[in-house]
């Protein structure tokens, strides 16, 4: 018997996935009762006002830091020139020509004096621009 060549045999063919029941989608879970427009109306503006708040802070400090970094300047120059004037009256003693001397003190006198003058008068305004900040966020506030 001659021998027959057994038929080469075949993977069995991949199974089709049995097609899926189709399924009523779920309802989109319903919002809870307690949420009204008004809750969502009054965290709008909780957030509109936190910001004018933050803005209003930021503009507060800068103000604040501003007017202590020049105060602290103004003192350094006028330590300065306290120093300097002494340096200048030590200088001035030795000359003979105590009217020129007169004049010129009185000139750099008031010259100083119109200085201050000025400085105090931003120095309240800066004052004056502070405390209606202020006054504007207690107003806010209480509102």
């Amino acid at each position: 018997m001659a021998t027959q060549k057994k038929a080469a045999a075949k993977k069995p063919a991949a199974k089709k996935a049995p097609a899926r029941k189709t399924t009523a989608r779920k309802a989109a879970p319903k919002k809870s009762e307690d949420f009204t427009i008004r809750d969502s109306a009054e965290k709008v503006v909780n957030i509109y006002l936190g910001v004018i708040a933050k803005g209003i802070d930021t503009v507060q400090d800068n103000i604040e830091s501003a007017r202590k970094e020049n105060e602290k300047r103004m003192k350094d120059l006028e330590k300065r020139g306290a120093k300097f004037r002494k340096e200048l009256s030590k200088r001035v003693e030795g000359f003979e020509v105590s009217e020129l001397v007169d004049d010129t003190k009185d000139r750099f006198e008031k010259i100083q004096d119109e200085a201050k003058a000025q400085f105090e008068k931003v120095q309240d305004q800066v004052e004056e621009a502070v405390d209606n900040v202020r006054d504007r966020l207690k107003t806010d506030k209480a509102a």
